[in-house]
């Protein structure tokens, strides 16, 4: 078995955003849809192929698909067609030498796939019910990736939506990490990279909400996670300028490690839902780990906010890095059985 994290989303509905149907409804309707070639969506792999946005040369595709009672579960691909691998040559290499002379003497060269055949370069598995999505993320292929991906098959490829509508995964925060009555803030962090350079922006100005944004140099940490998620959230709380002053001011040496920190005060002690709500939406991209929940006492509550719950799936073989999509499904299945049981949808 391999233990995976099972990450939950919900559709974002409004009347602009979404038509009536439950995105469960809408997908297997989009897979049953007929192309003006007479096939349907779901009878050939090739129909559902499409380029990712700003990453020329790459496709993601919905392979597995499967449809059941209250369920549509599935996998999507990224691929890069056409696209080289590195190989590490050590078939003749001698079993008594050194680690460096290894170093120096292993051969490296590429080499395509088979032909027929393309290198995956991720993959995820995806589970919907009525309005409800879960996922067993890649690091190519986190959950904004489903939405556009999503958003194309529905929308451009099937035409089960319309023009103007999207799809949109927003998540929810764990009520039992976080807890009403005792939280006291919010914190989103992420690592900046020393090595990135901010593109030039227009100056704008942004007036009205102050937010503490504490830098330190990193000594030794080397971790460059989810940077474009973080610099998002810098711009949106001071702006792109501001920002780059920030990431110009720092030594050639540092790392910026933000931050920010969305504190509560109130004369009541319970947080209103809505407030929770549009950080729910807005902040809906942070990748896994970015947003942690602080306790009145200032601990912290779990490694990240965010509902999602860690399961044993079994792998394909003993040797293969590949879920077994049936156990797979099985497990998504069993994590919607307890958030229904314990009441952690609603609200």
């Amino acid at each position: 078995n391999k233990r995976v994290r099972i990450h939950y989303r919900r559709l974002i509905r409004t009347e602009e955003t979404f038509p009536k149907n439950s995105l469960r409804e809408s997908i297997v309707e989009a897979m049953e849809t007929s192309l003006p070639s007479g096939v349907r969506v779901k009878d050939r792999a090739r129909n559902r192929v499409v380029e990712v946005p700003g990453q020329p040369g790459y496709e993601r595709m919905l392979n597995t698909f499967y449809a059941a009672g209250d369920y549509a579960f599935g996998t999507v691909c990224l691929v890069a067609p056409g696209q080289l691998q590195a190989l590490l040559k050590v078939a003749d290499t001698a079993s008594h030498a050194a680690l460096a002379d290894l170093l120096e003497a292993l051969e490296i060269a590429e080499a395509a796939a088979p032909e027929g055949h393309e290198y995956v370069h991720g993959m995820t598995y995806w589970m919907a019910v009525d309005d409800h999505f879960y996922q067993i993320q890649h690091t190519s292929l986190q959950s904004k990736a489903m939405e556009e991906y999503l958003t194309w098959l529905l929308r451009d490829r099937s035409k089960v939506i319309g023009e103007k509508h999207c799809v949109g995964l927003q998540w929810k925060f764990d009520r039992a990490q976080v807890g009403d009555d005792e939280l006291s803030s919010i914190e989103i962090g992420g690592l900046m990279p020393e090595t990135f350079h901010a593109p030039a922006a227009a100056e704008r100005q942004v007036a009205g909400e102050t937010e503490d944004i504490a830098t330190r140099e990193s000594v030794g940490e080397r971790v460059a996670n989810t940077f474009s998620a973080a610099y998002k959230v810098l711009v949106d709380l001071i702006g792109e300028v501001e920002t780059n002053k920030i990431i110009e001011s720092m030594p050639p040496e540092a790392a910026l490690d933000v931050r920010v920190n969305i504190g509560f005060r109130a004369t009541r002690r319970r947080l209103r839902r809505a407030a929770m709500n549009e950080l729910e939406t807005g902040l809906r991209n942070i990748a896994d780990g970015e947003v942690v929940a602080r306790g009145k006492n200032g601990q912290v509550r779990g490694d990240d906010a965010r509902l999602s719950l860690d399961m044993q799936v079994k792998r394909i073989s003993d040797t293969s890095g590949l879920l077994d999509p049936e156990d797979a499904f099985k497990q998504m299945q069993e994590v919607h059985r307890r958030f229904v049981h314990d009441g952690k949808l609603g609200g």
